[in-house]
């Protein structure tokens, strides 16, 4: 497609020639000829080398040798521009005839369900739904329409699930809560009977585990994005568009709100409250409440009182080391005044 019929799909402001043919996209490093780049601002240096007909990027990058597309956010536009050149607009391929479905189950308009999916009894299935290749959904379940669920996925009984969520491969719905009452040295199994409900636009990576409430609800709310080998333990509620990253856990009976950021490996205590906005870094351990906007990190395994009170110190030590320095000025004043020994 010619670039200022490109400019004019993504909003973009064009600046330099809008003839150019533009026949595909690539990263700064593999572009060439006919091909629309990106670039951040960390990148614009780069461009000056790329082989690259053109490129998206912010309004305020500076002039470039190559043709440009400004646009406020470069990132979602090559995305986009990704999706006008890449992804190839789907067609419904039927229920096939080696899917299995449940009696009452409901299944709306233009489906596209592979062979070997199971549908339980009971099950409602929106309009538009793709299901790969052995997926099993139990009685009672509720998928929105336009939701995405790749193959080997398991989402169990009296689950709900919003519109447009995307579920990749191996990822498991409504498994048990991690749930024991020990007495006489066993441990004895307290009922899951809960459910789990997802919200609309969330997206669920490959291989996590969304455990289902002991009673009420596990809920994730709309908007919100998980990536892989992610466990959300029972009766955990995760607020609207969190950031999820891979190998995170949180414990049961959490509390994300809105905009939640936990980096890779972070792990959260159970009945743990993070606010609105927080972040946690990379392979933090979260014992405590958090506050709106905070940004949280740092763990280390140590024996748990010697840890304890390591942690009990770390918050003294701006306030030592200000006690230090004056200390050291002081015995600094003290020497100038002795006489030379």
């Amino acid at each position: 497609m010619k670039l200022s019929y490109l400019a004019d799909k993504l909003g973009a402001a064009l600046e330099g020639s809008g003839e150019i043919e533009i026949t595909g996209v690539a990263g700064l490093d593999d572009a060439s000829q006919g091909h629309i780049t990106f670039a951040g601002e960390s990148k614009f240096s780069q461009l000056e080398q790329t082989r690259a007909s053109a490129a998206i990027v912010p309004l305020d990058a500076p002039k470039m040798r190559l043709p440009l597309l400004r646009v406020k956010n470069a990132k979602l536009a090559f995305a986009r521009a990704i999706e006008l050149f890449m992804v190839k607009p789907r067609k419904p391929t039927g229920i096939h005839e080696r899917a299995i479905i449940g009696q009452n189950a409901v299944v709306g308009a233009d489906p596209s369900i592979h062979p070997y999916a199971v549908i339980a009894d009971e099950v409602r299935i929106g309009d538009r739904a793709i299901i790969y290749p052995g997926v099993w959904i139990g009685k009672g379940t509720t998928i929105g329409d336009d939701a995405v669920i790749y193959s080997n996925v398991n989402i169990r009984e009296n689950v709900h699930i919003g519109h447009r969520v995307i579920i990749h491969a191996g990822a498991t719905i409504g498994s048990d809560g991690f749930g024991y009452a020990t007495e006489d040295g066993r441990h004895h199994k307290i009922p899951q009977v809960g459910g789990v409900i997802i919200g609309d636009d969330v997206e669920i990576g490959a291989n996590t585990t969304i455990d289902r409430a002991t009673l009420g609800n596990t809920v994730i709310k709309r908007g919100t994005k998980i990536d892989n080998l992610v466990q959300v333990a029972h009766n955990v509620t995760v607020g609207e568009h969190c950031i999820l990253v891979a190998q995170v856990g949180i414990a049961g009976s959490c509390t994300l709100g809105k905009y939640v950021v936990l980096a890779g490996q972070a792990g959260l205590a159970d009945h743990v409250t993070i606010g609105d906005g927080a972040v946690v870094t990379a392979q933090s351990g979260v014992l405590d409440d958090v506050q709106p906007g905070q940004v949280m990190g740092g763990t280390f395994a140590m024996p748990l009182r010697e840890w304890l009170k390591t942690q009990a110190l770390i918050k003294k030590l701006p306030d030592l080391k200000k006690e230090v320095a004056a200390l050291k000025s002081q015995v600094q004043e003290l020497r100038k005044g002795m006489p030379n020994s």
